[in-house]
């Protein structure tokens, strides 16, 4: 089916302070998140209460042992294992002495609707506390699509813009996928890995307008419906990317690559401002 990709502003911070401790507690048997609780009755809370309720019943103490995800709940590996179409694969921890490993939701063992349901969750949380403007790049895509891109531009394997664009890929591969689909969190970049992406990517032979969303909308309407050209339409979505990076520097935050995240369009459903 695919999905619409978007970069988004991304509020860090918010996400540090309430939504990874919000999730590690809830996997303990914690409360049901305050944001959630606060929700008016829709189609989406009927169906996030219940989720809540069933992942507290399911106790696991994943930040005490967990060796696969950082303090920020990012996957730590470098690549998602992917199926031969290319479409994303859930990842499933295959530790044998982990004491957690019968009861968490990412072990090999567990059952697959375990990781549905906190991937559905988790995205709410994320789309309703912590996301700001964005930016369509695409649809399905994936920032590991501008490779050739970047081989074309000369930029060396070891270069820091591949790093960034590889955690944009990869970071939310365990928490933030949905189950061998496209839609979900991707990855994220820190404050200052999202400042220093800014400043390397605006060094790069990239389509040149004013750094705000409201000039990359245009550019995007100017272009759409023309021929892309060689490598015409990745290089106009990564100015989308240096633009979404330059307007976050500027406002301490980071940004987040993303399938059908869309946080307008969720607050207005549900009656709720950022």
């Amino acid at each position: 089916m695919g999905s619409d990709a978007w970069i988004h502003l991304f509020d860090y911070e918010r996400y540090r302070a309430e939504v990874v401790p919000g999730v590690l507690d809830l996997l303990r048997g914690g409360a049901v998140p305050p944001w959630l609780a606060r929700l008016p009755a829709s189609e989406w809370t009927d169906m996030w209460w219940p989720m809540a309720e069933r992942l507290r019943a399911r106790p696991v103490d994943l930040a005490a042992y967990c060796l696969w995800l950082g303090a920020d709940l990012g996957y730590l590996g470098n690549e998602p294992v992917m199926r031969p179409d290319g479409a994303r694969q859930w990842l499933r921890c295959p530790s044998t002495t982990c004491p957690e490993r019968t009861r968490c939701s990412f072990h090999t063992t567990a059952e697959q609707e375990n990781v549905e349901e906190l991937a559905f969750l988790y995205a709410a949380w994320v789309t309703l506390r912590c996301l700001g403007e964005g930016q369509f790049v695409g649809r399905s895509a994936r920032p590991s699509g501008y490779r050739p891109l970047l081989d074309h531009l000369g930029v060396p394997e070891n270069d820091p813009i591949r790093l960034h664009l590889a955690a944009l890929d990869v970071r939310g591969a365990v928490v933030g996928f949905e189950f061998e689909n496209t839609d979900g969190t991707y990855g994220w970049l820190t404050p200052a890995e999202t400042a220093d992406l800014a400043t390397r990517l605006d060094r790069l032979d990239l389509p040149r307008y004013e750094p705000t969303f409201a000039a990359a909308s245009a550019a995007f309407g100017a272009f759409h419906g023309e021929p892309a050209g060689e490598l015409g339409w990745p290089a106009l979505t990564l100015s989308f990317v240096r633009t979404a990076a330059t307007v976050a520097a500027t406002t301490g935050q980071g940004i987040l690559w993303g399938g059908d995240l869309y946080p307008e369009s969720w607050r207005d459903l549900l009656g709720l401002t950022a």
